[in-house]
């Protein structure tokens, strides 16, 4: 018996977009009926949103999706449970399946928690003794017997996932499909998840991944397929595949802002930030650095005249663009104390403390008294940290927090 569970082959998936024809009366509806009985039907577009799309997975292989809004991650999960069906290729799904991919898919609004359990359940293939046997165990998994007996409507829709996923992590399912459920509820709920996730790959469930944590997919994937406009870019190791998805966007996005950055600054500002640039300990433009690096930050201005309370600062964020804090100068330490056409105002990170990623600078400049921004840029400047330093598994997140352990007793 082959060990292949999930095989696609060129699955592409076709949708068509109507343009300039909408109906607002029985006069516009009659008129429509009529171009189509005199075959001059409302022209439409053809949007793809998956091409070729050609990949298998085996007995316990763990797959994590990556790519930006649009990519076709959400579809792809769709022609997996057969929400929808390609356009053209072909793809086998060998087992129970279990599906988590919009919020509230499969429940019944009107009806309550309890009810769309065994709705649910028998959507996804249970026998209904088999739900009766696991109900206490899936409400208790959710946390909401309080309101196992309420109608789903008033169920806010984080209540929705938990007890959609609770339902889908209990159907003993041989296939997994899971899209962002990881970013759902408090962070005992998230561990509560994460340890099922463990669980269902320590029993060599298959599972297909989808979450914009990307720490999730590297850590729970062993393979990454990245996609990008409906394709396939790239498939392959988590790290090194999701490091190129990681470098190609925040490549676009900050060439993209800084450039509207700098368009968009008023005319009329007593400073401008002309240029952000980064250089190493040598001096040298770099772009790339290691942990615990000497990283140089020079912000180059225009002042029109003197800024007695001006203040500085730079913004460090990860690729989504969560803020993970920032330096601001010291006004009375730092001063534009006169007109300057091209000053340059250096901040040096000595050691780089970030761990390996991709990072984008903000940069800033800031009247202390009236508090009123002069000059933003926003993504300024990208830094990718790598190297055997930032490798190193001693930490998580961002931030590396020089420390040391010991045994006292």
């Amino acid at each position: 018996m082959s060990d292949i569970v999930i095989d696609l082959r060129s699955v592409s998936k076709r949708y068509r977009i109507r343009r300039g024809w909408q109906v607002t009366s029985l006069r516009d509806e009659f008129a429509r009926l009529g171009r189509r009985v005199l075959g001059r039907g409302v022209p439409r577009e053809e949007f793809w949103a998956l091409r070729d799309v050609s990949f298998s997975l085996k007995r316990g292989d763990v797959l994590g999706l990556v790519g930006v809004n649009g990519a076709g991650k959400s579809t792809l999960l769709k022609i997996l449970s057969r929400v929808t069906v390609p356009t053209t290729g072909s793809f086998t799904a060998n087992g129970r399946l279990g599906a988590l991919i919009e919020v509230g898919a499969g429940f019944h609004p009107e009806l309550t928690g309890r009810e769309n359990v065994f709705l649910n359940g028998s959507i996804m293939g249970m026998p209904r003794r088999e739900i009766q046997d696991k109900f206490e165990r899936i409400v208790e998994f959710a946390e909401i017997s309080r309101f196992i007996d309420t109608p789903i409507k008033f169920y806010s829709s984080g209540m929705q996932m938990r007890l959609g996923f609770a339902v889908a992590a209990h159907t003993d399912p041989d296939i997994l499909l899971i899209d962002e459920i990881l970013a759902v509820g408090d962070a005992s709920f998230q561990a509560k998840c994460l340890n099922k996730l463990s669980q269902l790959k320590e029993e060599e469930k298959t599972i297909i991944l989808v979450s914009h944590s990307l720490s999730n997919i590297t850590d729970n994937a062993k393979t990454v397929v990245w996609l990008d406009q409906g394709k396939v870019r790239m498939i392959g190791d988590p790290d090194e595949t999701v490091n190129a998805y990681l470098e190609h966007v925040t490549a676009g996005a900050s060439a993209t802002e800084a450039a509207a950055s700098a368009a968009q600054q008023i005319s009329d500002a007593p400073v401008h930030i002309v240029d952000v640039a980064t250089y190493d300990s040598a001096d040298r433009v770099q772009a790339t650095f290691d942990r615990g690096d000497r990283v140089h930050v020079d912000i180059t201005v225009n002042a029109v005249r003197a800024l007695e309370h001006a203040v500085f600062g730079v913004s460090v964020h990860d690729v989504h663009g969560y803020p993970l804090g920032g330096i601001v100068t010291d006004p009375d330490a730092i001063k534009i104390s006169a007109p300057v056409e091209r000053g340059v105002l250096r901040l040096t990170l000595d050691p780089l403390i970030l761990n390996r990623g991709t990072y984008t600078l903000d940069v800033h400049v800031r009247d202390a008294k009236t508090k009123r921004y002069l000059a933003v840029r926003r993504r300024a400047v990208r830094i990718v940290v790598d190297g055997h330093r930032a490798a190193g598994r001693d930490t998580t997140g961002a931030i590396h927090y020089p420390h040391q352990w010991e045994t006292i007793r």
